[in-house]
């Protein structure tokens, strides 16, 4: 038995090895992105599960127990790659696939309702795949009634049912773009309303000023921010919710102009982050390990910035995560050193692997970044 135990994490080591010889060697931009795009295709079809434990030894006794690899795929790591097949050419029949394996031909309803509130980042993608919004309105309304049955006493949206005081940072990019898109396109005003306040509230419990950080989570009751500032991820979500939200806003919103000036003070405090090789670390703030997640989220954020005020570092720093980005590319086109799934609030994963939402989003910054035009 023990020689088995052995034998599974000395595989399991060199097998990670394996991966990662000649790694980063990618030197032609449009060959590497072509790669990302065929492996998240492949994903498309059959999503991997992201690994658990954090153990390197005896993981026998992981598997056995169940800890070792998640049986389910969460909604949100469906959605990064959808968002990369939508910005992948001659997809569409994967792309079909895809929603007709989980959206009914005739109710136009989910096959299998999302449980938890980050289904609605993955209703957000399906949205892209049409023009034509009412053709999804039974499947969006049920999210639309999951997210109310997550709403606590305070009128915000809770992560999960058995936390109700506490909203993480998470909800801000799992549901603000979603309930923006949905109260634009069905003249439900109330649930952009929703979205401002859901980012409001986190911005006056949970965000340290100066640099513009966000804390992980915060506690409604006690009025306190919970975790750490200035976690790689965290700050992605935080990202992507705001500059989807700000994407989906009408022109003449009252608080659009509130959503850009997060998008600009976040991006200004941000850039000071980045490392000389375009990387970000995945807790911002300290010396720790390069993190593909925040490095892909920066990038959208810069990017848009660059959109917004034509300032030429912002357009830069994005390239620069790109190629960054670059650098951490298996041979194969798979995105590694992608920090593993959170524990809990300030227990962060130590396990830096593949991730499918970071494959797919990396094909969204890669893209919208050779389709703006410089200024």
């Amino acid at each position: 038995m023990l020689i088995t135990i052995v034998g599974v994490d000395v595989f399991l080591y060199y097998r990670s090895v394996f991966y990662r010889i000649k790694i980063g060697r990618w030197t032609d931009r449009s060959n590497w992105l072509k790669n990302i795009q065929a492996v998240n295709l492949k994903w498309l079809k059959k999503t991997p599960t992201v690994k658990l434990t954090d153990n390197e030894r005896y993981v026998v006794k992981d598997m056995i127990k169940g800890l070792y690899r998640s049986t389910t795929i969460q909604s949100w790591q469906e959605a990064g790659v959808l968002f990369g097949a939508l910005l992948t050419d001659n997809a569409e029949e994967q792309t079909k696939y895809f929603i007709d394996a989980r959206i009914d031909k005739n109710t136009r309803k989910w096959k299998n309702i999302p449980q938890h509130v980050d289904g609605a980042i993955l209703a957000y993608a399906l949205t892209k795949t049409t023009e034509n919004a009412i053709e999804l309105k039974p499947a969006l309304d049920e999210i639309i009634t999951l997210i109310e049955n997550c709403k606590g006493d305070d009128g915000t949206v809770f992560y999960r049912d058995f936390i109700p005081d506490i909203r993480f940072v998470d909800t801000i990019g799992f549901i603000c773009p979603f309930l923006t898109f949905y109260g634009k396109n069905f003249d439900e005003p109330k649930y952009i309303d929703l979205a401002i306040l859901q980012i409001k509230s986190y911005v006056e419990k949970a965000l340290l000023k100066k640099p513009f950080l966000p804390a992980h989570a915060f506690e409604i009751k006690k009025n306190m921010p919970l975790g750490i500032y200035g976690w790689g991820r965290g700050s992605g979500w935080f990202i992507i919710g705001l500059i989807d939200t700000y994407a989906e806003l009408p022109e003449d919103h009252v608080d659009r102009e509130y959503i850009k000036e997060l998008i600009l003070k976040t991006a200004a405090d941000l850039i000071n982050f980045q490392k000389p090789n375009g990387s970000f670390h995945s807790v911002l703030s300290i010396q720790t390990r390069h993190d593909s997640s925040i490095t892909t989220l920066a990038g959208l954020l810069f990017l848009t910035t660059y959109k917004i005020t034509g300032e030429e570092k912002y357009y830069k720093a994005a390239d620069n995560c790109v190629t960054s980005l670059m650098k951490v590319t298996r041979r194969d086109g798979v995105v590694d050193f992608c920090q593993g799934d959170t524990k809990g609030i300030g227990v962060y994963a130590e396990t830096f692997d593949l991730m499918p939402f970071v494959q797919g989003l990396v094909i969204r910054l890669t893209t919208e970044l050779e389709n703006t035009t410089k200024k």
